[in-house]
């Protein structure tokens, strides 16, 4: 547990781990692809929201695109997707 509450490889005691993070976190490269994927699951969870929404039903497409921060014409499209 301890590693996961360190910010810095080198505090890091397992070996394994302090390494993947020093490859992840501290080359540019890696830290803009870190950054990628974590926008990617970020709005794949809106996306989510979004679709638990038009099921629910009870929202218009521009409350449901106010509330998950997706915009009117991405709510437009996951609801014909999900119609289809």
């Amino acid at each position: 547990m301890h590693d996961f509450n360190c910010t810095r490889a080198d505090d890091m005691n397992f070996e394994l781990m302090a390494n993947r993070t020093r490859y992840l976190k501290e080359n540019p490269k890696r830290v803009s692809e870190m950054c990628k994927i974590m926008e990617d699951m970020r709005i794949e969870s809106l996306k989510e929201v979004a679709l638990r929404m038009l099921a629910a039903g009870k929202y218009a497409l521009e409350e449901i695109a106010s509330i998950s921060g997706l915009s009117l014409d991405e709510v437009k499209k996951l609801k014909a997707e999900r119609t289809v």
